[in-house]
């Protein structure tokens, strides 16, 4: 009888669940775990976790690529977690690459990783901001310092000249709206919709830097792509985690230019006025606080994960009357619904509030104003009313009465389905729904100078931005006598993007507290406008390594656009890389110091669709009216042949790994050469407009990026350090019959065959007469006069390189992070100096003006009277080394958490921006005031510059 009771029970089935990981307790996904002698088995999810219906007496075979297979008997167990040894090979962290996830060891392409440990203690709060100098070959500039403004993103330099720099924006698998959408310009202030992103839901950062890695996202992978990994829960016990911190904002004393007082320009002018020495700097700056609050919870069991996060972000400005305030909230669930069935979803809804003030090229905004108006000028009149007798508006009026702010709602919520089948083969569909909306509101009453000038006036603007998007993907990975090692995927994707602006503007207001449209005499001007468009994919990768030494990866992707002309509505971009891992060789076994050496080499080709929308259609316009009747009007002539700018790829790399991979070694070079550029043809006056839209341009981008990591000390005390260097050559190769482009902005950028993209042009200053007190320049042709035949090169804003390093120190409880950005090689244009520096007009001096040329026999470096022209006099170096941040925190004991039930609490003080080491004389080296132009840069001209922040912080753990 205990014989068949026995026997019995091996009858039956069994469910077996577990957790298969590598020696170095990792999690491992996609192990195929499978029933020996039977076609039946699965794969383990994301967080390494398995479930399978089996015999009591079965056995489980667990097999990876790069694993030694592992055999276990069931034996009636209901759970069996599996550690896997690793075949000579450390598989290293997971990564997102495109549509799948592979091992860092075996990737072929030029891919970097930043992960949540590096950026979740950083004192900004913005995607873009947190990811500055920690990825070699990715170019973050902060155009300005304005609280949630927009910053610059390049990765391997600018590859279009009228298309997109930035790049693609890619948020769990969907692409997502980046940009500025605002309709009241603030040059240099614009509102970033990257900046409603908050990076304590991040886990990871993947960009994708040459076309082996992009390829899979086409038409938009020329300038990269940046994966951006969320947050999920876990299958573990719940989690709760709070952080918060408070910080005090300076403008830095050393970077404020020093100004004239009143004395000096009374002497300056030859005039005397008494009693009045207004610091105007000291009137507009404040110490500004910030405050972050963040709450998440992650729990889960067996077949449910749940995620939720919220948080407030709030930046007050150093500039008074300047703020961001956001409020964003996050929910993630995955749910099992069968043992090969998963679904999921989230939901994240953030809204902000940004009060901006006039900034950069503008006599309406408080921190040129302040800089320009002499300190004679008090900032009240006796009767208390605001003094506009200086030359420009009052900078204390603008702050205190006009309103200039923008509320923005965001929502993106996405659904997935991950469906698995026969053996080794993977469906997901995922599909998603992000939509920003934008309100601005711009009021300047009667008691401003701008406002009186209108008798009041008002503006609002409303932007409503959509983008709707599936993807379908096909995956089957397969592993041959553990030998042969294929994945292969296909897959679709679809987007519909819709964009709605609605703008009004209207004077003569009753008085200043009716400050909306509807109080307003007068309707100035009044706009509506709406856009739509589509694009559909089809792309597919195959990959396949021998022994886990060779690699080789395969990718094909086509786009359609509605942006593109009839003949050329689809793209085709391909590529294809190899890489073989020497260190996997039996020569290289003996050779103990050398944990990883692999060899790279990629080709491929990627686009770039960033261009107006219809740019190939024929456009007609309305407002052409006769005879008192409405009319219409060709406004643009189409071009069918149109088509997308590609970007022919080539690369070579090396990964090193020695001692254990303590020090580890990631070199690339690069060539990319971009054709088909879209530029202006000019079209001759008989056909009744000047220009069309044609594909005649070609560029090219060179250069070597540079990673180095080392475990210095790994004792009791540690000290790791984490180095990042590129360098990028740029050059124009092709443009329309050789004619440039030329005098873009204040400074003088010019696009010019031959020369790197922006560079200056104007006149060469020589230096100042000692006789005339003059300034003198160079007569290039000769001919005795200076003409516009005289200009020539003054500058490049380009880099020679860009580079980050950190250090990262722990003992005991105590950490400490030093983090240094440096840029080397680039000119900045120093608009500022036009008129600080001019010795003529209103304008209020710097105090090198008291050392200007007085009379004949002088000898000195600045004019009696200031320069007119664009000339290399206000050229500067614009390298620099900047403290990003110093971080020391401190980790309570795990004995004291106990005692009061916390599983974790740390105590950090952080310092962002502390010192900046440059030889440039304007109050910031990083700064652009024409936001992200692409030939417009490396241009000064009082723009915003970014504050130096001391921050405290707790993070606590339950």
């Amino acid at each position: 009888m205990f014989s068949l009771f026995i026997s019995s029970l091996w009858g039956q089935t069994l469910q077996v669940t577990g957790k298969v990981t590598a020696a170095d307790n990792i999690a491992i996904p996609g192990v195929t775990v499978q029933v020996k002698g039977l076609q039946k088995g699965t794969t383990t999810d994301v967080n390494g976790l398995y479930k399978l219906e089996v015999a009591p007496n079965a056995t489980l075979i667990f097999s990876y690529v790069g694993m030694k297979t592992s055999e276990i008997p069931v034996n009636g167990q209901s759970r069996l977690n599996v550690s896997l040894e690793e075949e000579n090979i450390n598989l290293g962290e997971l990564v997102v690459v495109g549509y799948s996830t592979t091992s860092r060891k075996l990737l072929s392409g030029s891919v970097g990783v930043v992960n949540e440990d590096e950026i979740k203690h950083a004192p900004v709060r913005t995607i873009d901001a947190v990811l500055q100098g920690k990825a070699a070959g990715v170019s973050i500039n902060q155009n300005s310092g304005t609280p949630g403004g927009q910053n610059s993103i390049k990765i391997r330099g600018g590859s279009s000249i009228n298309a997109s720099n930035q790049p693609l924006i890619v948020i769990d698998g969907i692409p997502v709206i980046t940009g500025d959408f605002s309709q009241i310009s603030y040059l240099g202030q614009e509102i970033d919709a990257l900046s409603d992103l908050n990076p304590n839901d991040i886990e990871q950062f993947t960009v994708l830097k040459d076309a082996s890695a992009t390829a899979i996202y086409g038409a938009r992978a020329s300038n990269g792509v940046i994966l951006i990994t969320t947050k999920k829960g876990t299958y573990q016990k719940t989690s709760v985690n709070f952080n918060t911190s408070y910080g005090w904002q300076t403008m830095p004393a050393e970077r404020i230019p020093e100004l004239m007082n009143a004395a000096q320009w009374n002497e300056y002018k030859g005039t005397n006025v008494q009693g009045i020495d207004t610091d105007w700097m000291k009137e507009i700056l404040q110490v500004a606080p910030t405050t972050n609050t963040e709450l998440s919870v992650s729990s889960g069991n067996d077949k449910t994960r749940v995620f939720i996060s919220g948080s407030y972000y709030k930046q007050d400005g150093t500039v008074k009357s300047t703020s961001y305030d956001r409020w964003s909230g996050r929910i993630s669930v995955d749910h099992k619904l069968l043992k090969n069935l998963t679904i999921g979803g989230s939901v994240m809804t953030t809204y902000s509030t940004n009060w901006r003030v006039e900034g950069d090229q503008t006599t309406f905004g408080p921190l040129p104003n302040a800089l320009s108006i002499p300190a004679i000028y008090p900032v009240y009149n006796e009767d208390g009313t605001y003094n506009e007798d200086g030359p420009y508006a009052n900078p204390i009026a603008i702050i205190n009465e006009t309103k200039n702010v923008a509320y923005t709602n965001r929502n993106n919520d996405n659904l997935y389905l991950e469906y698995k089948f026969l053996n080794g083969f993977t469906f997901t569909s995922k599909w998603n729904a992000d939509v920003y909306t934008l309100r601005e509101h711009e009021y300047d009453p009667i008691t401003s100078r701008q406002g009186a000038k209108y008798n009041g006036l008002g503006i609002e603007g409303a932007t409503y931005v959509s983008n709707l998007v599936t993807s379908n993907v096909l995956q089957y990975v397969k592993s041959v006598r553990e030998k042969h090692n294929f994945e292969a995927l296909v897959g679709y994707s679809a987007e519909k993007y819709a964009r709605r602006n609605s703008y009004i503007e209207a004077i003569d207001f009753p008085n200043e507290n009716l400050q909306y449209i509807t109080s307003a005499g007068t309707i100035r001007a009044a706009s509506a406008s709406s856009l739509d468009r589509g694009m559909n994919s089809y792309f597919g990768q195959f990959k396949y390594n021998y022994l886990y030494k060779y690699i080789f990866t395969a990718t094909a992707r086509a786009d359609g656009s509605s942006k593109f002309g009839k003949n050329n509505r689809y793209g085709y971009f391909p590529s294809a890389s190899f890489a073989w891992r020497v260190s996997e060789e039996k020569f290289m076994k003996k050779l103990k110091a050398v944990s990883e050496l692999k060899l790279r080499l990629s080709i491929g080709v990627t686009g770039n669709d960033g261009i107006g929308d219809f740019a190939s259609y024929g456009l007609y316009g309305g407002g052409f009216n006769y005879g008192g009747n409405s009319g219409i009007a060709p406004t643009q002539l189409p071009n069918p042949d149109l088509k997308w700018e590609s970007t022919l790829q080539k690369g070579i790399g090396l990964d090193l790994g020695l001692f254990e991979n303590r020090i580890s070694l990631n070199v690339d070079l690069y060539y990319n050469k971009t054709y088909d550029l879209l530029l202006d043809r000019p079209l001759p006056s008989s056909s009744g407009f000047s220009v069309i839209s044609a594909n005649i341009g070609d560029l090219q981008n060179k250069g070597i990026e540079l990673v180095l990591s080392t475990e210095n000390i790994k004792r009791e005390f540690t000290w790791n350090t984490s180095f990042n260097f590129a360098a990028n050559r740029n050059k124009i190769l092709k443009l329309y019959e050789g004619q440039p482009i030329t005098d873009q902005g204040r400074g003088g950028n010019w696009v010019v065959e031959g020369e790197p993209i922006g560079v200056f042009y104007g006149y060469r200053c020589l230096g100042v007469d000692p006789t005339t007190g003059n300034l003198v320049y160079d007569d290039i042709n000769h001919d005795g006069q200076i003409t516009s035949d005289d200009l020539t090169k003054t500058g490049n804003p380009n880099p020679d390189f860009t580079a980050g390093l950190t250090n990262t120190f722990s003992y005991k409880g105590f950490d400490l992070s030093v983090f240094l950005h440096m840029v080397y090689g680039n000119d900045i244009f120093n608009g500022n100096r036009i008129y600080l520096e001019s010795a003529s007009g209103e304008d209020n001096q710097t105090t090198t003006m008291l050392r200007r040329w007085m009379k004949p026999g002088d000898i000195t470096d600045v004019p009696r009277e200031g320069d007119t022209y664009k000339s290399s006099r206000f050229i500067e170096n614009g390298s620099f080394m900047r403290i990003k941040n110093i971080t020391l925190g401190y980790n309570f004991s795990r004995q004291l958490m106990q005692k009061i039930k916390l599983k974790s609490a740390r105590l950090y003080v952080s310092g962002q921006n502390l010192y900046t080491f440059t030889s440039y004389s304007g109050m910031d080296p990083e700064v652009n005031y024409y936001g992200n132009d692409n030939i417009i840069l490396g241009t000064d001209f009082f723009t915003y510059p970014q504050s130096r922040t001391i921050t405290v912080g707790l993070n606590v753990g339950l």
